[in-house]
């Protein structure tokens, strides 16, 4: 996220960026009521859009260009988590909905909530929404989602269309996309052969697993089916998610340098160590070029951010 010069300038806005940390919540919202009204008459309000990010560092200078319009030389970096339509004041209580309303009368700067429930209750609220009318009427649950308008072509990239709510709010973040991405995946089938080991397993022992790490990817990234393999729990899925083992850009596993990190380590991963990766293809080769260079780089590349977990709007 980048902010505007004239935000900047507002009289909070330097001590709330300074504020921010890995791991606290930032809620956009979008078309609410006219917000010249006294305070508190906002929190029986409905925002028509909510958008909600989770702080991934620290807000840092940068001069390149955004957008034309203005200069947003303050970035913060954001993960978008979740996008809802339709948010009602009782949702997110009275603090935070007059949080927006003070907002919207200062062109969009930032204000921090102090209440510690506004996550919970709006996790609540999202969690407790009435089912859709088809799965009203019917008990099971709603179709396949269709790919993009297209009928899908063998060998074309697929992208499962997901819409933007690829996150479900739980007391943290939960994966809306990994069901439907599995039972595209999979197809319902009751054994699935790993693409790293070659075993044909129960279903339960396979992962759809992210070829590029789900916590590293964009939206469109999180429901490209190229960027998914079947990885068993036998090993296979943890070895790989932890960069034990790689893909070379020909599609052969290799022992990454991480996995000689101790003897019994690299008995395990060298075990397969010369096998095809099934699921390296043309459209994959990106993701896993990308796993080479970072889950399974040397140790010393690894970082993590860890952080509280306050609201700002």
């Amino acid at each position: 996220m980048g902010l505007e010069a004239r935000h900047r300038r507002k009289a909070d806005t330097p001590r709330v960026l300074a504020a921010l940390r890995p791991g606290d919540y930032i809620l956009f919202g979008h078309r609410g009521p006219n917000a010249r009204v006294p305070a508190g008459d906002w929190a029986g309000a409905v925002l028509r859009e909510l958008a909600v990010a989770q702080v991934t560092g620290t807000v840092y200078p940068d001069q390149r260009e955004i957008w034309p319009d203005d200069t947003y030389p303050v970035r913060i970096p954001l993960d978008v988590l979740d996008l809802e339509s339709t948010v009602a004041g009782a949702q997110l209580g009275a603090d935070a909905m007059e949080a927006f309303r003070l907002s919207a009368n200062k062109q969009g700067a930032p204000v921090p909530v102090a209440d510690p429930e506004v996550m919970t209750r709006l996790v609540d609220s999202i969690e407790h929404q009435p089912q859709s009318p088809e799965e009203a009427a019917t008990g099971q649950p709603a179709p396949p989602i269709p790919w993009h308008g297209l009928t899908p072509v063998p060998g074309q990239d697929r992208y499962l269309d997901l819409g933007d709510n690829l996150d479900r709010v739980v007391v943290t973040f939960a994966r809306r996309e990994q069901a439907r991405l599995r039972r595209e995946k999979f197809n319902g089938a009751g054994s699935i052969r790993c693409d790293l080991c070659g075993r044909t397993l129960p279903s339960g022992l396979v992962r759809a697993a992210h070829v590029r790490k789900r916590s590293r990817c964009n939206l469109e990234q999180r429901s490209h089916l190229a960027n998914l393999m079947a990885a068993c729990l036998l090993g296979c899925d943890a070895l790989f998610e932890d960069g034990f083992i790689r893909v070379s850009p020909e599609g052969i596993v290799e022992v990454s340098p991480k996995g000689a990190a101790s003897a019994d380590l690299l008995t395990a991963a060298t075990t397969l160590e010369g096998r095809r990766c099934t699921a390296h293809t043309p459209e994959s080769a990106e993701y896993f070029d990308w796993h080479r260079s970072n889950s399974a780089a040397p140790p010393a590349a690894a970082s993590a951010l860890t952080g509280p977990a306050a609201p700002v709007l």
